[in-house]
């Protein structure tokens, strides 16, 4: 892994690269911004430099033996945390952590990159707290989140916090290309829905929703404007089908941006579905500016608290429940 191939991050790259060459690297980092943006990516490249046998002033070399072995997986001191079951558990923290207090196996850093950070448990976050408190040397921490207002704020005060961007439609098409043989229409397509996430493009671009996308916001925007039952047996329907909820949480993110861009009055460039402008300008203009923010509101506030609630059902209600129906 490789900052070369790290596309629209160049701010965050030169951080991380200012703090090596100044040899000031901070103990812990916070790697804070959208999903799929490439802040794992980043914090593994950025691990790789760190223990690079051969590294060039602004990167590692990808060959040699910690190289390989950090792209594999397999470098001994590396841990990397992931969610089970949608939650990272104290007993993951308390396995990960002792073997920091150790001298690296192959050295020169030892690292523990949590992914989805703000999936710890508050018993598990306490824990990681311990150690970001009174870190081991040469040790490096990258919390990686996507939503770091649910992290305890000692935590996050222990972190140096690096806000990843959002990338261009045109990068994300860029990237996408680069790794599979896909139509133009299909690259542009998936690129407009990606709301700047190359993660989210690919996850699109695997589902079946994308044949089904037209006529998904289609009925959302009949329904949109009639009853409140009609519109909650929608959601009853769409929640109890086969499909991916996260891709239809996708889709839904996408159109709620788009209503409220209608709302507002700005250009059809803003739009993610841009083959569908004409039809979501008319639900907009049905709606009006404030129901259109209060669907919006209604889906940010259920993101914030999709741990607790976080089933699609949950979010389908709380933005029809906010659109109220009957205008």
């Amino acid at each position: 892994m490789r900052f070369f191939g790290i596309v629209g991050q160049d701010r965050v790259k030169n951080i991380l690269l200012r703090t090596v060459s100044a040899q000031r690297i901070p103990h812990a980092f916070l790697f804070a911004g959208p999903e799929g943006v490439g802040k794992r990516t980043t914090a593994l490249a950025f691990f790789s430099f760190l223990v690079c046998e051969d590294p060039t002033e602004n990167d590692s070399c990808g060959l040699c033996r910690a190289c390989n072995m950090v792209d594999a997986g397999t470098f001994p001191d590396l841990a990397i945390l992931q969610p089970e079951k949608g939650v990272i558990k104290i007993d993951a923290i308390r396995q990960a952590t002792p073997r920091l207090q150790f001298e690296p196996l192959i050295g020169p850093w030892k690292g523990l990159i949590i992914d989805n950070a703000d999936l710890m448990t508050l018993e598990a976050a306490n824990a990681a707290l311990k150690t970001l408190e009174e870190p081991p040397s040469k040790t490096l921490f990258i919390l990686i989140s996507s939503n770091p207002d649910v992290l305890p704020r000692t935590v996050i005060s222990r972190c140096i916090t690096l806000n990843f961007n959002r990338l261009s439609a045109e990068d994300v098409a860029a990237i996408i290309a680069e790794e599979r043989g896909l139509s133009p229409a299909e690259i542009v397509d998936a690129a407009a829905l990606s709301m700047g996430s190359p993660g989210r493009a690919i996850r699109l671009l695997d589902s079946p929703l994308m044949g089904e996308r037209r006529a998904f916001i289609q009925t959302f925007l009949e329904l949109g404007t009639k009853g409140l039952d009609q519109l909650l047996a929608f959601s009853k329907d769409v929640a109890s089908s086969k499909g991916d909820e996260a891709d239809v949480l996708l889709l839904l993110e996408s159109l709620l941006q788009d209503i409220v861009h209608a709302a507002s009055g700005s250009p059809d460039s803003d739009f993610c579905n841009y083959d569908m402008v004409e039809e979501i300008r008319g639900f907009a203009n049905k709606i009006g500016i404030d129901k259109a923010l209060a669907a919006v509101n209604a889906w940010t506030d259920w993101d914030y608290k999709r741990r607790y609630h976080p089933d699609l059902r949950a979010a389908l209600d709380k933005v029809f429940l906010a659109l109220g129906g009957d205008f």
